[in-house]
């Protein structure tokens, strides 16, 4: 499996059968959501669904998926800032053979016992950091991914990303300079998922 960034939330997860987009587009900066050779969209939140998805499987909510070489599962969980008890968000659990990835996008960093339960043994987790009000900060984002133990960590939706967003965003820096985990050197344009570290390690990936 390999992942592309585009900033803010947008990633891209290729294998040799099928291509996933997650939340291609952005309500605070603007995206190229170009899905011409997407298989499935995976929504965190219904207002990051692009207008038109094509033919794309869209799926925007808990529940659990099966295709030809990955499996998916959508977790409930409380949007960020939300009034407690509110569920519109969704994680999403992805796996492509042995590797097992998380994607939170904008959450209460406030994990329950059920959901860390439903989340279970993972490999990577992917995290907004950029705060502001907007989404998870430094400290909320670090204590998310300890509450989780991955091997990886992949910080996303920062200042780093060079975009004018509309609410601004804080810096990557910030976030590992929290977690106080070593970084990858190399930040590689697309990653792809082989060796994973034996500890936990920010890898910073260059936006598309």
């Amino acid at each position: 499996m390999e992942l592309q960034y585009f900033g803010a939330n947008s990633l891209r997860f290729s294998t040799k059968k099928s291509v996933i987009a997650v939340d291609p587009v952005s309500d605070i900066t603007k995206l190229k959501a170009d899905l011409k050779k997407v298989n499935s969209v995976l929504a965190t939140q219904p207002r990051l669904i692009p207008e038109d998805t094509g033919e794309a499987f869209v799926i925007n909510g808990p529940g659990e998926y099966e295709f030809e070489d990955y499996s998916v599962k959508g977790i409930a969980a409380q949007a960020h800032t939300a009034a407690s008890g509110d569920k519109s968000a969704t994680m999403y659990w992805i796996s492509n053979g042995d590797v097992r990835i998380l994607v939170t996008g904008h959450i209460d960093p406030k994990l329950t016992e059920e959901q860390l339960e439903s989340i279970g043994v993972v490999d990577v987790v992917i995290v907004p950091v950029g705060g502001t009000g907007y989404t998870l900060d430094a400290h909320e984002a670090a204590n998310v991914v300890r509450a989780i133990e991955p091997k990886l960590v992949i910080p996303v939706h920062a200042s780093d990303d060079g975009f004018s967003y509309e609410v601004p965003q804080q810096e990557i820096e910030l976030f590992t300079k929290e977690l106080g985990a070593p970084v990858a050197e190399e930040k590689p344009e697309k990653y792809k998922f082989k060796t994973l570290p034996e500890q936990l390690t920010v890898q910073i990936i260059q936006k598309q």
